[in-house]
């Protein structure tokens, strides 16, 4: 056996690391060492490996290595007690309970002993192994932390017991029904469509919303909100606008329909006929609450859900739970979807009009762009996550628009939903993202979503058609694609502003925000069909503005905002937009936001317009919230359109190379100190001539995002 076929090499970019995976093991491990090779630095990181057999396509991640996922919890709960006995975080938030430091030190010892004994019920064998199969070790974890605090109750006096259960009490989230009173007087009807993409799901329940005498629409995107409001408008149906940066009201008439972002439903009014959008996000750990709030809390006579099928069951039993009756109606794809049996075998020759190629790094789409317009002769048209939703729909107007010479659309999963395109065929340039943590494979719900996008009905596309650049890419899409659905298991939940608050006012010696919320995660309960949604974005803004004096429902408002916290530049922002707020002065957006007259000729200075448009977007959503501090609604909006016009210029001008990187005799020399001594590599057998002798080793780029 030689080199190669024991360890997989891939270089991703010039700056990047040498990623180097050791497979056929069950504990898999990755290290990442730096390409300057003087440096004696090396780094662990987690990614995972190529995997030729695809026979597994779930992973579980656990601090530096990467494990297929046990089938039973017994193999780590020692590891995972002993450090929890010896946890100083788990001490902090004892003694902050009001358990006295020698008292903590007996309950935390009776404690882990009772449970290895199986004598704590909510820790038993079958609730750690439930725990873990929902979220790993993160969960086990959270799971004793619970327990132990209920446990040490017994260390508390009768004061901090007193406070303790008040403090669980507003923690309590089992019950999010009640939540909403209004919404139980009602008698809801609910009906569910449920079909892949491009199966008229929505059309249909837009249609019942169309004729209703009043209604909402609640969509996951503002791009999506916003079509739904021209569409209306344009047919004559008035229709107003509701999003978090933007409100458009119809004067002088009456407006029976109202477009909205999910998260800016009116959950007080009253309407005959509601829709709610992709369903299946209902259990996604940022954003799920704001389904979840939706469909218990619309004051709606009938309400119209429409997603994907696996979340079928969680619906059905979340209206069970509160005594609706539920219609199901199922649809087929109204257009043919073809799986190729052949790749383009990595010839981007062999790109043609109609063709939609997706990638998962923003680097990649220009570099594709480029590199597919020099090869092919075919403009392409781009889109994206982090571009404005107003400039996506620009881009991919001029991709449906025969006559307006962009033949080719490279885009990214953005393309999943909230734009509407005229694709035949769908082309994965990788079927692998980097998630902020590791690149791994996209997951297979998405796969088919982004895959459904191919063919549209009544249109020459009617037929679609998926593929992919390389074979082995291939090989993952077909898999995906002949997989069945999972059903979604929960639903998620996040606390109101009014809960918090009378969270924080029982904790009074807590002065940070995020602790704040941390200890409400700690404490919160959720019935078995719901989960709270992670607070980690919130806590990182919360950091970031904390020794900014504010109440507890500023900071909040402050970090539930449309905020990306990867982006430094808006993290700078937001500290200067809440220092401003809390001092009651006046926000200028000039003096903070300046747009450049020059249109970006390279992908850096388009990434700073993007967070200068991120930046007047949030500025925005913050002038409903705070309308006698962020003043310069106007102005802004103005900026807003004109960083979007020169962004739109720029997407037809800037042009990037793709650096493919190939790894020689030479590095793996370099790399034998960084692996010998290593307790997770083998020894690399010797390379002879036969091997390799200099010549550049075949691989498969990974994607950096």
């Amino acid at each position: 056996m030689n080199w190669f076929s024991r360890y997989r090499f891939f270089r991703y970019s010039k700056s990047s690391p040498l990623i180097i995976s050791k497979n056929n093991f069950s504990t898999q491990t990755i290290l990442l060492r730096s390409n300057d090779y003087k440096s004696k630095s090396t780094q662990t990181t987690l990614i995972r490996p190529n995997d030729s057999k695809l026979n597994k396509l779930n992973r579980i991640i656990f601090g530096h290595k990467i494990f297929d996922e046990p089938k039973n919890v017994e193999s780590i709960l020692k590891e995972v007690l002993s450090d929890f006995q010896n946890s100083k975080e788990v001490r902090r938030q004892s003694t902050e309970m009001g358990v006295q430091i020698m008292k903590y030190r007996t309950a935390i010892r009776q404690f882990v002993k009772e449970v290895k004994d199986g004598k704590i019920e909510k820790c038993d064998k079958k609730a750690l192994q439930s725990a873990f199969n929902e979220g790993g070790r993160d969960a086990i974890e959270k799971l004793l932390k619970l327990a132990f605090l209920e446990y040490s109750m017994n260390f508390m006096s009768d004061g901090d017991k007193q406070r303790f259960n008040s403090l669980k009490q507003l923690s309590d989230l089992r019950f999010p029904a009640e939540w909403h009173p209004a919404a139980r007087t009602i008698q809801r009807k609910i009906i569910l469509h449920v079909g892949p993409t491009n199966s008229g799901k929505t059309y249909n329940a837009l249609k019942c919303l169309g004729s209703a005498n009043s209604g909402v629409y609640c969509g996951p995107l503002r791009l999506l909100a916003h079509e739904i409001f021209d569409r209306f408008n344009s047919k004559g149906v008035p229709c107003n606008l509701v999003t978090g940066e933007e409100r458009r009201e119809l004067k002088g008439i009456n407006v029976p329909l109202t477009s909205s972002t999910i998260e800016m439903v009116n959950l007080q009014k009253q309407v005959d006929v509601a829709v709610i959008d992709e369903i299946q996000m209902i259990s996604d750990q940022q954003r799920g609450w704001a389904w979840t709030q939706a469909l218990l809390g619309l004051q709606a006579k009938e309400i119209h859900i429409c997603g994907e099928p696996s979340a079928v069951p969680l619906v059905k039993s979340i209206c069970q739970s509160i005594n609706e009756d539920i219609e199901i109606r199922e649809y087929k794809r109204l257009s043919s979807l073809e799986i190729s049996q052949k790749s383009l075998d990595g010839d981007l020759k062999k790109i043609k009009k109609g063709d939609c190629v997706v990638t998962f790094s923003r680097k990649s789409i220009f570099s594709l762009k480029h590199e597919i317009e020099a090869a092919t002769g075919l403009r392409c048209a781009v889109a994206y996550g982090s571009l404005p939703p107003e400039t996506r729909s620009q881009q991919a107007k001029l991709f449906n628009d025969p006559n307006s010479g962009f033949d080719v659309l490279v885009a990214s999963d953005a393309i999943g939903m909230g734009l509407n395109l005229n694709i035949k065929r769908i082309v994965f340039e990788s079927i692998k993202k980097y998630d902020g943590i590791g690149v791994r494979y996209i997951p297979i719900p998405q796969i088919k979503q982004i895959a459904g996008r191919a063919g549209r009905f009544g249109t020459e596309n009617a037929v679609g058609e998926v593929t992919a650049l390389e074979t082995s890419d291939l090989k993952y899409v077909h898999q995906a694609m002949n997989s069945p659905h999972k059903d979604l298991e929960m639903a998620g939940l996040q606390p109101t502003m009014e809960m918090v608050e009378l969270f924080a006012h029982q904790l009074p010696d807590v002065k940070e925000f995020a602790v704040l919320l941390e200890k409400f995660e700690d404490l919160a309960r959720v019935d078995g069909q719901y989960f709270l949604c992670n607070f980690h974005t919130q806590k990182l803004i919360a950091n970031s503005i904390e020794l900014i004096p504010m109440t507890i429902p500023e900071r909040f408002i402050f970090v539930t905002g449309p905020i990306n916290t990867s982006d430094q530049r808006i993290m700078k922002n937001v500290q200067k937009f809440a220092m401003l707020h809390s001092q009651g002065k006046p926000c200028r957006i000039s003096r903070i936001v300046t747009i450049p007259e020059k249109v970006p000729h390279n992908d850096e200075l388009l990434g700073d317009l993007e967070s200068i448009h991120r930046t007047l977007m949030l500025y925005l959503w913050l002038s409903y919230k705070f309308s006698e501090t962020f003043v310069d609604v106007e102005l802004a909006r103005e900026m807003k359109l004109k960083c979007e016009t020169i962004i739109h210029d720029s997407l037809q001008r800037l042009k990037t190379t793709r650096k493919r990187y190939h790894i020689v005799t030479r590095d793996v020399r370099k790399l034998n100190v960084t692996t010998k001594n290593n307790k997770h590599f083998t020894r690399q057998p010797k390379i002879t001539k036969n091997d390799t002798a200099e010549k550049p080793v075949p691989h498969k780029q990974l994607e950096n995002s």
